[in-house]
């Protein structure tokens, strides 16, 4: 990875994960990947909208055997 100026915010969790070919979805508002876990689907739809605002990026990965969320604001 090349280093570039700005600041980086880094959640990791350590739940069930989500796999690689529904990441895109976890964007959408009141999407869960489990009906039965709690919450409502919004946290990485506002965490979306928040970095396009402010034009960050967002890098979804696997942490162990959760998911880490990396979010990348420009200088």
């Amino acid at each position: 990875m090349r280093w570039t100026p700005g600041a980086e915010v880094v959640v990791t969790d350590d739940g069930p994960g989500v796999p690689a070919e529904l990441r895109d979805h976890v964007f959408e508002r009141f999407w869960r990947s489990d009906s039965a876990a709690p919450g409502f689907g919004l946290g990485l739809s506002l965490v979306a909208a928040a970095a396009e605002a402010h034009g960050a990026s967002i890098t979804l990965g696997d942490a162990g055997p959760g998911l880490r969320v990396a979010v990348r604001f420009p200088a």
